[in-house]
């Protein structure tokens, strides 16, 4: 990994010279590493609500920024088409979210930069890190109130338990998207909840099964499910319904009752896996 970031600076000087099609660099920026960035002043500007914290206007400048964050926001800036394949795991997720939270100190907006291209090369390499490191992805979507990011990486945490949110954590995404989080939670525990009270569809009565052995049937579909409830997480594997309910068809005698259950559990178990896991 070191490696490859390593090579990422090869041809810092002429990068985004590159990215413009050849267009001359009008201003060079020098990292306090001493990677010199060639640039142009009318992306900087068009990006930034602050002139590129004022460097657009000069001819060069030097600047205390380290050459491995000033180069990831310069390729969200010029929206470097490679940025979506540099910065994707194994890259450091940790390098650069350091990088995203100093683009407000030059004026640019992840949010603005991702509603004006949707498809930013920046949103690609950021999405598969959740599957690391969501919590952190949706702290940083958060932050930058990019619904999109936000959306991804709660995919990843329906089974966040509440105490492993800290006080930090909490503070960092703020009140809404907290709150988001926490619905996320209580809305899937009671979309099981609904679909586990479901008993199996009654079948036409015969004479080895009418409706006094459909109703025994029903109700211990129904405390079966009761039971379970009060354990319910939002994280359950669909495996464990079948576990649950599947044994149920060992209790009774007519082969169209364990056809039923046999069905309903399916049924179950697929519209569990199609709740949406996410905001």
């Amino acid at each position: 990994m070191e490696q490859k970031y390593s090579n990422l600076h090869q041809d810092a000087s002429q990068r985004y010279v590159s990215i413009l099609g050849g267009t001359r660099a009008d201003l060079i920026l020098k990292s306090r590493d001493s990677v010199l960035f060639h640039v142009h002043t009318k992306v900087l500007s068009a990006s930034s609500t602050n002139n590129f914290r004022g460097l657009a206007v000069a001819k060069s400048f030097s600047i205390e920024e380290h050459s491995e964050n000033l180069r990831i926001i310069l390729d969200i800036v010029y929206r470097n088409p490679s940025a979506a394949v540099d910065y994707a795991p194994p890259f450091a997720f940790n390098r650069l979210a350091e990088a995203i939270g100093r683009l407000s100190v030059y004026g640019v907006s992840l949010q603005t930069q991702l509603q004006q291209a949707p498809k930013h090369p920046i949103l690609q390499a950021l999405c598969p890190h959740a599957a690391t490191h969501a919590l952190q992805l949706y702290i940083l979507a958060a932050k930058n109130n990019v619904e999109a990011l936000a959306v991804v990486a709660s995919t990843y945490l329906v089974g966040l338990q509440i105490a492993d949110i800290t006080d930090e954590h909490a503070e960092a995404m703020g009140p809404s998207y907290l709150r988001r989080l926490l619905m996320l939670r209580i809305q899937r525990e009671e979309s099981l909840k609904k679909i586990l009270l479901q008993p199996p569809y009654p079948h036409p009565l015969t004479p080895d099964c009418d409706v006094l052995d459909q109703k025994a049937l029903t109700r211990s579909w129904t405390l079966s499910a009761a039971y379970f409830a009060w354990d319910i997480r939002a994280d359950l594997p669909p495996t464990a319904l079948e576990t649950l309910l599947g044994p149920l068809a060992g209790h009774v005698t007519c082969d169209q009752c364990k056809r039923s259950i046999a069905a309903q559990v399916a049924k179950i178990m697929a519209e569990w896996e199609a709740v949406k896991g996410s905001i």
